[in-house]
């Protein structure tokens, strides 16, 4: 653990003779390219696609076969953003948050504009994880191996706390949707005692609702059917701005301070196992919302919600790979089969990997460098080609849609169950979207329900179900005190502006009402 501190700048020197050949730098541009295109495809995940590549790394070096998984990773990490921002579709579940005001800039005609935030903020929110994870790693590794039941219950419900701000004007509609999102999520074997629930005899059911085939409907489908529905694809839509695309630099500057905090968040809650982008994303918006200035006009098109959510997202690439090479703990899923593909390899990750195979580990941080530099590049040089997609009439475009998002389904497990759970999906976010219920409170309770279950259990388990004790643990957690204490603030403060807000109003419509008054008097 204390290689990083003796080795220095050598970290970042070391590998160079392993990163800086022909073979290589392809094969990190390549793999950035193909894991955009996988990362737009709704439905084809970066998990997906790195699982699949994995078979394929069996006859590289170990440095090839990390820079080619990190590299479409880091891809399609960033290719998710690009229909969540133009279709209101995440290709990915980290790029959820992308999509409450990716899409409405993208409706007022600046979507060129949101891919080039996105795109930066990508790149700085990665850049900024790679030197953590190549300054701090040990650090944030140690911290992060402390989290038991108690820290990760707290995480998850900070995760839920988000709700009150993406509830949109009714906070009783978003927690409707989180109810129903609860629901859902407890679908399928119990996790203590591995009995089925709710699942209806049905065996494709025990494993649980798909959280992909339900994304892919609820945003997608969804959304061709309510533009159907309202006859908005016979409307000409508003020229895009896909001109000046690096323009989004100047756009990007006042954002330096949300890009810098959301680096952190991202960062640091990808460093926690099984966190993850998703969760990076969502703590990351919520707490952009409760700082912002202008929190009225996030969710309505606001540069610094998109900025918030793609900063942590990519900045959560880094924090996962923390616990993975330092402890050889997979902060992800996706870090898991990374680890598998190292161990394939030959190499062991954990504390002595950095004492071992100190070129290796440069080489990996040289190579998720050099990812995230052509993301920048392909992303920026690209998004006025992503953003017209929007410029394809709708007659084609939403068939295209439809077929991708089937097929998306389909794609998940080979299984035409997940194709009607895509199907009803999209009859429920059409329905929300009649009757004005928020889809995100749904989509984030299906995430974050079944880790909140889990742990909460767990922990009643440790402490024999006495309720009284798991809250005293709760409270003696270092760390899983401040979480609940900050949890509680997100719930009350926005309660608190709201009431803050009614009197203003009433200050106003009262001292409007004095006004009237006394102009009535002198006019007498």
């Amino acid at each position: 653990m204390t290689v990083l501190a003796a080795s220095g700048g050598s970290l970042y020197t070391e590998g160079w003779s392993l990163v800086a050949t022909p073979t290589t730098l392809l094969l990190i541009l390549v793999s950035v390219l193909v894991g955009m295109v996988v990362g737009a495809i709704p439905g084809l995940t970066a998990n997906m696609s790195v699982a699949v590549l994995v078979p394929l790394t069996f006859t590289m070096s170990p440095t090839e076969a990390i820079a080619v998984l990190t590299g479409v990773w880091l891809g399609a990490m960033y290719g998710g953003t690009l229909p969540a921002i133009l279709i209101n579709m995440p290709g990915t579940p980290a790029d959820l948050m992308s999509t409450i005001d990716g899409y409405p800039m993208s409706r007022r005609g600046e979507g060129g504009r949101a891919i080039g935030i996105g795109v930066l903020s990508s790149f700085l929110g990665g850049v900024f994880s790679v030197l953590v994870l190549g300054s701090a790693g040990p650090v944030l590794a140690s911290f992060a191996s402390n989290f038991g039941s108690a820290e990760y219950f707290a995480v998850a419900l900070l995760g839920l706390s988000v709700i009150a701000f993406v509830s949109g004007s009714s906070m009783l509609k978003g927690i409707i949707s989180a109810l129903l999102g609860l629901l859902v999520g407890s679908i399928g074997r119990d996790v203590m005692t591995g009995q089925s629930r709710l699942t209806l005899d049905q065996q494709e059911l025990y494993g649980g609702v798909d959280f992909i085939a339900v994304v892919v409907g609820i945003f997608g489908l969804s959304e061709v059917i309510e533009q159907v529905y309202a006859r908005q694809h016979r409307l000409s839509e508003r020229p895009q701005e896909v001109r000046r695309v690096w323009s989004a630099v100047k756009d990007v500057l006042p954002l330096r301070w949300v890009i810098a905090r959301s680096s952190v968040i991202g960062t640091l809650v990808g460093a926690i196992p099984g966190a993850g982008p998703t969760i990076a994303s969502v703590i990351s918006y919520g707490t952009q919302k409760q700082l912002s200035k202008h929190p009225e006009k996030m969710g309505k098109g606001a540069p610094e919600g998109l900025s918030a959510s793609d900063t942590a997202n990519n900045a959560a690439t880094g924090g996962s790979l923390l616990t993975t090479l330092s402890l050889g703990i997979p902060g992800d899923a996706l870090t898991a089969i990374l680890l598998g593909a190292l161990i394939i390899q030959g190499v062991q990750p954990g504390p002595l990997l950095f004492e071992n195979e100190s070129a290796l580990v440069s080489s990996i941080f040289i190579s998720l460098l050099l990812a995230n530099v052509c993301l920048l590049l392909i992303g920026m040089l690209g998004a006025r080609h992503f953003a017209k997609v929007l410029n394809v009439p709708r007659t084609l475009l939403y068939p295209l849609i439809v077929v991708a998002c089937i097929a998306g389904a389909y794609a998940l497990n080979g299984s035409a169950f997940d194709v009607g759970v895509t199907l009803v999906a999209a009859l429920v976010g059409f329905l929300f979207s009649r009757a004005g219920i928020p889809k995100a409170p749904l989509v984030l309770a299906l995430i974050l329900g079944p880790i909140l279950e889990s742990n909460l259990r767990r922990l009643l388990s440790l402490n024999d179900g006495d309720v009284l004790a798991s809250a005293g643990t709760l409270a003696t957690s270092p760390v899983g005190l401040p979480v609940l204490v900050v949890t509680a603030a997100l719930f009350i403060l926005p309660m608190v502006n709201a009431a803050r807000e009614r009197r203003r109003a009433r200050a106003e419509t009262d001292d409007e009402s004095r006004r009237t008054r006394t102009r009535a008097r002198e006019e007498h």
